[in-house]
């Protein structure tokens, strides 16, 4: 399985902000509001980080051999944080351009306050995705039945 990729997350986060400045451009031209994402996303987005770091940790007890984690379940809980990081990227870009555009219109309101603390949301469920990258990552498999722990002579 590949790694994230600091330049996948990059792209997606500016096809998020290509997305949300055309949803802000074509909303505001109708005299709606900027698509600023609620706080429930908040609470949802955080559960998700929660669930997320929780697996990890379990999978990375199981490799220590303090639990038992099935490895099929290991590599679910990997490909979950690698799609929670995508996300968290897209989400990030996508509250960029309200941001920019709120604070230079109005200064400090509360969607705008809305929207950076998404944006920070977006950023955290990154992080948690390339910590939990880590934490699932298996030791090496002995390969050819030869340990370097086992001596014989």
């Amino acid at each position: 399985m590949t790694k994230l990729m600091l330049r996948w997350l990059l792209w997606c986060a500016v096809l998020g902000a290509l997305a949300g400045w055309i949803a802000l451009r074509l909303l505001t031209a109708a005299g709606k509001y900027a698509p600023v994402l609620d706080y429930s996303a908040l609470y949802s987005l955080g559960a998700v980080c929660a669930v997320i770091l929780f697996l990890g940790i379990r999978v990375k007890r199981s490799s220590q051999g303090k639990s038992d984690f099935e490895p099929i379940a290991a590599a679910r809980t990997l490909v979950l944080a690698q799609a929670s990081a995508y996300a968290g990227a897209v989400i990030a870009g996508w509250h960029v351009p309200a941001i920019i555009t709120l604070w230079l219109a109005n200064g400090l309101t509360p969607t705008l306050t809305r929207g950076l603390v998404l944006t920070g949301a977006g950023i955290l469920m990154v992080v948690i995705g390339y910590i939990v990258q880590h934490l699932c990552k298996l030791p090496p498999e002995d390969t050819d039945g030869n340990s370097d722990s086992v001596v014989t002579e």
